[in-house]
Order: C-alpha cells, then sequence, then structure tokens
C-alpha cells in the first residue's frame, strides 16, 4: 500500500542532466578554508546568493582529499542549485572542482585568488555570481512526477 499517490505532482526545476530541485540557489563555493572570506564576500555584495563556507582543504591529502573534492562537486551539483560561483586559492584544484560540477550541465564558472589577489578575485566572482543570479530568477518551475522528488534528512549529531 503506497501512502503517496503515484499520480501526484510537484512544482520544480528541472536540470539539465534532468534531476529535479525545488530550489534555486546560486551558491559561491570556497575550495577550502583561507577562500571563505572572499566567498563570503561576493555573497554580502551579490543579493540572492548564499556562500557555504567551510573549515576543510588545507592540509588535506589521498583519500580524505578526494573525499573532499567529492563533497564540493556534490554540494555543486545538487539539483538545488542553478548555478556555482567557486573560489579557489590556486587554478588547478578550482578547475578540478569546476569540471566536476560543469558535468551536471549547469552554470559554473571558478576563480583562483593566486595570481590575481583577494580584490580583484572578489569583483570578478561578483560580476559572475550577478549574472547566475539573472539567469536563476529568469528559470521557471515545471510540474513533475512526485517520482523524481528526492527527499533527504540531516541527522542533527552528525
Amino acid at each position: 500500500m503506497s501512502v503517496i499517490d503515484q499520480n501526484s505532482t510537484f512544482w520544480g526545476y528541472r536540470r539539465d542532466n534532468g534531476r529535479v530541485g525545488v530550489r534555486n540557489h546560486v551558491i559561491i563555493l570556497p575550495l577550502d578554508d583561507l577562500s571563505n572570506a572572499a566567498a563570503e564576500a561576493v555573497a554580502v555584495a551579490i543579493k540572492g546568493t548564499m556562500a557555504i563556507p567551510h573549515p576543510y582543504g588545507r592540509l588535506q591529502f589521498g583519500p580524505d582529499l578526494d573525499l573532499h573534492f567529492r563533497t564540493l562537486i556534490g554540494a555543486g551539483s545538487n539539483p538545488n542549485v542553478g548555478a556555482v560561483v567557486v573560489i579557489g586559492i590556486e587554478d588547478g584544484w578550482t578547475k578540478k572542482v569546476v569540471d566536476g560540477i560543469a558535468k551536471t550541465g549547469k552554470p559554473v564558472v571558478g576563480f583562483g585568488i593566486e595570481g590575481h589577489g583577494d580584490h580583484e578575485t572578489i569583483m570578478r566572482a561578483s560580476k559572475a555570481a550577478k549574472e547566475f543570479v539573472q539567469y536563476a530568477t529568469a528559470l521557471q518551475r515545471v510540474e513533475c512526477p512526485i517520482s523524481e522528488l528526492w527527499v533527504s534528512t540531516k541527522c542533527g549529531e552528525s
């Protein structure tokens, strides 16, 4: 016996990879704790964005670093995210995460602080974030079958 009527629908944002989100966030994703300040500065400057700061990224190696990259790519690939601005210290890590998120087909761009400095990086990332907010605002919800709704729960202790 099913609790949910299989003919039920909901309104969501269908992404290029076919997944559906109920939110349409434009996230500013720092790659490590050194990039948090720049990401938060962009989110403060550009209404409609949200930074996802975290204390990780530096002094991680091997499987731990791989998990870090997969986690960041997963956050940016989430169907509730409409577009992503990635900010890292150096271009190699930034490109790795941007390329991973880009596989979903969603708009993503990355900026490396090294070689450009904080101020220029924040200015360039803010410009991209503003364009992504305009893009996300223009997206329309579509009616989707309830079978395409993914529900996740979070334990407050883990």
